[in-house]
């Protein structure tokens, strides 16, 4: 199931931008590890110069043993996620909280925000900025119930068949020779509970920002306005192909049948001037355990 709305009012100057995005398969969690690394970092800059910025993350998570094969029953989960800046020649604020957590959801969050403005005084100022997060999850397939909860107890929670499964979803977003904007991006991946991925990033002008640029620098003939001014692109792309059953033979073999395949490719960009917003999520519609959940009623923002 997929939705899509879009927004929009454009010029050939400006771009207003509001997209939202939510997609659902099956696919099972993965069980947290007994033991795990997290990991926590905090980063604030505020500089008049050039800033650079690289990171890189992969996790693997399994029910068995991590090698080339796929046990009975097995799940594996994998989390990646990249991000690079470079900014130049600019006035720049910028902030990132980095956390992951093997034993507990979400297994990844990140929060970025960015704030640019090019030197005038220069001729080579810009920013360029990435980001993408990506999530696959392979199940053998198996009838063991599934969470630690209490909830996991109900007999008729116990022993339900799902399926084999392999999903493959990513999201990302990226600034290109941006001279100007105020921009934030969140980034949050479960896999160890019902798996989720979600991507969205809020991207503008700063009004009066070319002032305060001034008090701190002295004058130079900064820029400012209510919109971003260069590239903006955001996008997802999903794959997913499910089994049906658990127990099927074929002359004495165990043979796992394909009973859905569901693919999902979406991007949008703006260039020029603008204000834009978009937000991208993936849901497994089976939840850790096999009855219905009633807590909590209000959900956590990613």
């Amino acid at each position: 199931m997929a939705t899509h709305k879009v927004v929009g009012i454009v010029t050939i100057a400006v771009a207003f931008a509001v997209v939202l995005a939510t997609v659902a398969t099956a696919s099972p969690p993965v069980p947290p590890l007994t033991s795990t690394a997290g990991i926590t970092t905090v980063t604030n800059i505020e500089c008049h110069g050039t800033v650079k910025e690289s990171v890189s993350y992969q996790s693997t998570m399994s029910s068995g043993n991590i090698n080339n094969t796929l046990e009975n029953g097995e799940r594996v989960g994998q989390i990646q996620y990249e991000s690079t800046m470079n900014a130049v020649d600019g006035f720049i604020q910028y902030s990132k909280d980095f956390t992951s957590d093997g034993s507990s959801a979400p297994n990844l969050a990140v929060e970025r925000r960015i704030g640019y403005v090019a030197d005038a005084s220069s001729g080579i100022s810009w920013l360029d900025s990435t980001e993408n997060v990506g999530m696959t999850i392979i199940s053998e397939g198996d009838s063991n119930r599934a969470g630690s909860d209490a909830g996991a107890l109900c007999v008729w929670a116990q022993d339900a068949c799902i399926p084999a499964s392999c999903v493959e979803v990513s999201a990302g977003s990226q600034l290109s020779r941006v001279k100007l904007v105020s921009a934030s991006t969140k980034t949050s991946v479960s896999v160890t509970e019902s798996p989720r991925l979600h991507h969205q990033i809020t991207a503008e002008g700063i009004e009066g920002i070319g002032a305060y640029v001034d008090s701190v620098l002295g004058a130079e003939g900064t820029r400012d306005g209510p919109y971003g001014v260069g590239t903006v692109s955001a996008g997802m792309r999903m794959s997913s192909m499910e089994g049906r059953g658990c127990n099927y033979t074929n002359a004495g073999g165990e043979y796992y049948p394909q009973a859905g395949r569901t693919t999902y490719d979406e991007m949008t960009s703006a260039s020029g001037k603008w204000k834009f917003s978009k937000s991208m999520t993936y849901q497994s519609q089976i939840p850790s355990v096999g009855i219905p959940r009633q807590y909590p009623v209000f959900h956590t923002p990613a």
